[in-house]
């Protein structure tokens, strides 16, 4: 199995998160997630325009590809002391294959890299719906605590129910 990370940069690329988040959402979330949260959210999450906003405005989305197939994406955001993992969603026949793991490795070879200036990056900070227990223990088996509970009303009558999550950035062995 080959594990690359791409940046999403084209029109096309953007078409495919936006086609990859409408499978992970229908399929992982409907036992979370009313069918009108669902689309609610992936509406003003994840479509096609609400990527190109967010990519605007500073997150940075990567497809995460096995052997050059799209099994996944990731998006991020610096912030000031902290980088935040915005969406870490893979395709249901990628999953139990160590792809989380691989693509919080490719985060922590950035921003343990001096050479590319993020020496002020010191941690992953993320959130995640309470009732996920699946990506709870995930996380936590990759080293992330919960720090704190947030709630967010997210607009359309939705509230999301998150922990905040965060570990530290691992230095380069």
């Amino acid at each position: 199995m080959r594990f690359d990370v791409m940046p999403v940069a084209t029109e096309k690329q953007i078409l495919e998160v936006e086609q990859a988040a409408n499978l992970v959402w229908h399929n992982y979330y409907k036992d979370i997630f009313s069918p009108d949260q669902i689309t609610y959210m992936l509406k003003k999450f994840q479509s096609a325009e609400a990527v190109k906003k967010q990519m605007s405005e500073g997150y940075i989305y990567y497809m995460l590809l096995v052997d050059n197939n799209l099994a996944g994406y990731m998006c991020l955001l610096t912030q000031s002391d902290y980088v935040y993992l915005a969406r870490l969603y893979i395709k249901a026949e990628y999953r139990r294959q160590g792809l989380a793991k691989k693509a919080l490795s490719y985060m922590d070879s950035i921003f343990s890299n001096p050479d590319l200036g993020f020496f002020y990056i010191k941690k992953i900070r993320l959130n995640v719906e309470r009732e996920n227990s699946f990506a709870i223990n995930v996380y936590e088996h990759l080293g992330f605590r919960k720090v704190r509970s947030e709630d967010r009303d997210i607009g359309g009558g939705f509230v999301c129910k998150d922990y905040v999550m965060e570990r530290c950035i691992k230095e380069k062995q």
